[in-house]
C-alpha cells in the first residue's frame, strides 16, 4: 500500500494510531541515546585527566559503538512506521510484541490485561497490521471501565481477539473513530475484518 492507494478512513485511522504510539517510539529512542551520551561523556572525562589505559578506551568505544547499532535500529523503526510506502513484511509474533509493547503503559493505566497467545512468525505486511492491531487495542483501552480482558490468538493465518463482557461497554472516552467498530468495514484491501463471538478476526493477505 502506497500514498496513493490509502483510503481517507485508513489515513484517518492511521494518523489516530500513530498519535497513540508516539510516545512509546520516542521512549525507545532516547531508551537508545541515553547510553551513548553517557559513555560518551564517561570516557571523555578519563582522557582529560589522563587516568584511562588503550584497553578500556576500546572498551568503551565497543559499547558506544553497540548502542549506536541499537539507535540506528530505533530509528529506521521509527520512519518505518512513519513512511506511507512501507512494504515490508514482519513476522506476526515480532508485530504483536511490538503494538502490545508500545501500548503497554495505556493497558495498565485502563486496566486492559492482554494475553497475547501469538508465537507464528508468518510474515504480514507490516504498516496494516500495525495500524490495525494497534487501533484494536486502542479502542478497548478507551471504553470505560475495569477489569476489561483481551485474548489474542493466531489460526488459520488470522489474527484474533475475544474479549471478556468488560469489554463490551458503549461508552469510551474516544470521540474520534476507535470510539466504536464502524471503521473496520473496507478499511484496507490488505485486510478483511469480521466481527465474531465476543471479539474480532484479521484475516491479512499475505
Amino acid at each position: 500500500m502506497t500514498a496513493a492507494t490509502l483510503s481517507p478512513s485508513f489515513e484517518k485511522l492511521r494518523s489516530e494510531v500513530i498519535n497513540r504510539v508516539m510516545p512509546g517510539l520516542r521512549h525507545r529512542m532516547l531508551g537508545k541515546l541515553q547510553p551513548i551520551a553517557l559513555l560518551s561523556q564517561v570516557l571523555s572525562k578519563k582522557l582529560s585527566n589522563g587516568s584511562v589505559d588503550q584497553d578500556y578506551v576500546q572498551t568503551q568505544v565497543e559499547e558506544i559503538k553497540l548502542n549506536s547499532r541499537l539507535l540506528t535500529t530505533a530509528t529506521q523503526n521509527l520512519f518505518s512506521w512513519i513512511a506511507l510506502d512501507n512494504a515490508i513484511k514482519i513476522p506476526a509474533n515480532e508485530l504483536l510484541d511490538e503494538c502490545i509493547d508500545l501500548l503497554k503503559m495505556e493497558c495498565h493505566t485502563h486496566h486492559l490485561i492482554i494475553s497475547n497467545h501469538v508465537s507464528s512468525t508468518q510474515l504480514l505486511p507490516a504498516l496494516e497490521t500495525r495500524v490495525l492491531i494497534c487501533a484494536g487495542i486502542i479502542l478497548l483501552i478507551d471504553i470505560d471501565g475495569t477489569g476489561k480482558e483481551l485474548d489474542i490468538q493466531f489460526s488459520d493465518g488470522g489474527i484474533q481477539f475475544k474479549w471478556n463482557a468488560a469489554c463490551n461497554s458503549s461508552n469510551s472516552s474516544n470521540n474520534e473513530m476507535l470510539r466504536n467498530w464502524d471503521w473496520i468495514k473496507d478499511i484496507s484491501p490488505m485486510c478483511q475484518l469480521e466481527h465474531i463471538d465476543s471479539g474480532i478476526r484479521f484475516n491479512f493477505q499475505h
